[in-house]
């Protein structure tokens, strides 16, 4: 009993680790999209990076044999693609408008997505710990975002904020429906469905929502990179951790890429970090170590 105990617990320690991998690396996308969006149209520069992450990951599968026909009849499958593309849309194009630093703290704000969402499907309890560690989350972004002066959330930003709030719901939706997927498909099965259809999605989007841009072959590296190092290779990680966490505690994990993305964001954009930041990102590591507690 007590070797299997141990075992089990090697694995949320080991899911939860991989978890923080993939935030760190899902936290560096808002400022390398940021810093590609300015003269690049959002809806071909995310069918480009998905094409990238797609290739790479139905080639992988390929050679490991893991392509099954019985994949392609789950209805989890084609309602991946659908979700993902109101979390990549949204963002993509929200990140025109509004700060790096901002995007990716919102965007943070999917765990109390998560909660509400497992609380309703999977009857998952919160707990006093897991309710206080949201609300710690919840503060800490507050305290990031809005450095409590509500009068930052008006202005030419508010519609981008809005854009990336509505991705972070997608994520809330994306999150719990991982957990029903994974029951009955592999982590890169349902990666792939999460990434193979979103290219043309995002292509139909570019021809019907007119905006400014294009796409060029100096875009291909940051296309390259975007689409491996900061989608789909933290997606098959997120995916293949979700199996030994619950969603709450993962989604609670995955909010450490909204700090990665303020640092990252003052490094290379030269966005502002001050006590606020600090502060806040503080109150969401102790979220994070409140939540993996109460695993």
């Amino acid at each position: 009993m007590t070797a299997s105990m141990d075992r089990i617990a090697d694995q949320k320690t080991g899911a939860i680790l991989t978890t923080l991998l993939s935030s760190l690396m899902l936290g560096t996308s808002y400022v390398a999209v940021k810093m590609t969006v300015g003269s690049v149209n959002p809806f071909l520069l995310g069918a480009a990076t998905m094409a990238v992450g797609s290739a790479l990951l139905l080639a992988y599968m390929v050679l490991r044999g893991m392509i099954d026909q019985g994949m392609l009849k789950r209805w989890e499958f084609w309602a991946a693609p659908l979700i993902n593309t109101g979390v990549v849309a949204p963002s993509y194009v929200g990140l025109t408008m509004t700060t790096a630093s901002a995007a990716g703290l919102i965007i943070g704000t999917n765990v109390v997505f998560v909660a509400l969402f497992s609380r309703i499907l999977f009857g998952e309890r919160l707990g006093k710990r897991r309710s206080f560690g949201l609300v710690l989350a919840l503060l800490g972004l507050i305290t990031l975002t809005t450095r409590w002066d509500l009068s930052l959330l008006e202005g030419s930003q508010m519609i981008g904020n809005l854009l990336v709030l509505v991705s972070a719901v997608c994520i809330g939706v994306s999150v719990v429906t991982s957990r029903i997927a994974l029951r009955s498909m592999r982590p890169e099965q349902w990666s792939l469905g999460l990434h193979l259809l979103l290219p043309p999605a995002l292509l139909a989007l570019f021809f019907l929502v007119p905006m400014d841009g294009g796409l060029s072959p100096t875009n291909l590296p940051a296309a390259l990179f975007i689409g491996i190092a900061c989608t789909t290779v933290p997606t098959v990680l997120w995916t293949s951790a979700l199996k030994h966490i619950s969603v709450v505690t993962s989604a609670t994990v995955l909010m450490v890429e909204s700090a990665f993305a303020v640092f990252l964001s003052w490094i290379f954009l030269g966005e502002m970090i001050d006590a606020y930041v600090v502060t806040g990102a503080v109150m969401i590591f102790a979220a994070i170590l409140l939540m993996a507690r109460s695993e």
